[in-house]
């Protein structure tokens, strides 16, 4: 058997892994009612383990079921939710600090670094209010990458619970799902991870049309 199957004989009804059974051994509640409660979430559990070094346990519950501290921003006519978690700060920039770099697109130079930018606008096929110049930068980061995404607004911070979008519609890139903001209307949140790593690797130009050289 592979170690895959091995890890899940811990869930099996009665086993135990008590060196010694004795009459007040087992006890407790077994794995196997762990992993059919969260089952029963719709959700699973994955075990990793490696000899001398220890085992991880990951339970991953569906999207339904969380509740994420994030910031509302206004991109054009509509409204997206940035996970507070990877926000870094939010800045207007200077004319001068928007640059066009060959082979990595737009750029902003933000206090010696130039990071990617992002138009929300672009990226999702919006009209946006204001220019690069007129608008907000939200700086992100996701792992060591860092990128600008240009909004037109900042609206505030809200606790929203968060719908899956491709059990109610389809997957979207740069989306991790959608939820429903107190006026009604529904507010996509951004897959941060995915714009980060998309935009840093040079690559946010499958989404964005190239202006002409």
């Amino acid at each position: 058997m592979p170690d895959s199957e091995v890890w899940q004989l811990i869930f099996a009804p009665g086993f135990s892994t008590a060196a010694e059974v004795t009459d007040i051994s087992g006890r407790g509640v077994g794995m196997d009612v762990v992993r059919r409660n969260i089952a029963d979430l719709g959700g699973r559990i994955e075990i990793s383990s490696v000899l001398g070094q220890g085992a991880s346990f990951v339970i991953r519950l569906p999207l339904t079921l969380a509740i994420l501290d994030g910031m509302s921003v206004a991109v054009g006519s509509e409204v997206f939710i940035v996970p507070l978690a990877y926000i870094l700060e939010s800045l207007q920039p200077r004319s001068e600090d928007l640059r066009r770099v060959a082979g990595r697109g737009e750029v902003v130079h933000v206090r010696g670094d130039y990071l990617p930018l992002l138009p929300l606008a672009r990226l999702f096929g919006l009209q946006a209010r204001h220019s690069p110049e007129d608008g907000i930068l939200l700086l992100v980061q996701s792992g060591d990458k860092k990128v600008a995404l240009q909004v037109d607004e900042l609206l505030g911070q809200h606790q929203v619970v968060i719908k899956s979008l491709e059990e109610n519609f389809r997957h979207v890139a740069g989306v991790s799902g959608a939820t429903v903001m107190g006026d009604g209307r529904v507010a996509l949140i951004l897959d941060i991870a995915d714009l980060v790593v998309t935009s840093a690797a040079g690559l946010a130009a499958r989404h964005v049309e190239k202006e002409p050289a």
